[in-house]
């Protein structure tokens, strides 16, 4: 999975949060810091129905987190969409679009 950033401005302390489509599983069943694209850290928390990203200090520019889901059941899916928010300030928030996946034998 590839989520990609744009921001207009830099900013501090956000959350984003992807969710899995049925059938689907994260590969890294740990939390833990990874490295995106940009020179940004995220502490990646892989959840029931979502993998959570939280964000000290993103830099405005395009940004780019990857993380890996493994197919688990044979299936036509939609992921909801991935939203976005800053923790301190409510205000601030996205979403992507949804995306229909089919997992085949």
């Amino acid at each position: 999975v590839e989520l990609i950033l744009e921001s207009k401005n830099d900013y501090e302390y956000l959350i984003f949060s992807d969710a899995k489509a049925a059938g689907f599983e994260a590969l890294d069943a740990l939390s833990g810091f990874i490295s995106g694209d940009g020179g940004f850290r995220a502490f990646m928390e892989p959840r029931d129905q979502t993998v959570d990203f939280f964000i000290r200090a993103l830099p405005r520019g395009t940004n780019t987190l990857r993380y890996q889901l493994r197919a688990e059941a044979p299936g036509i899916y939609k992921a909801l969409p991935a939203t976005a928010e800053a923790m301190y300030a409510p205000e601030l928030r996205g979403n992507s679009d949804d995306i229909r996946l089919e997992i085949s034998n």
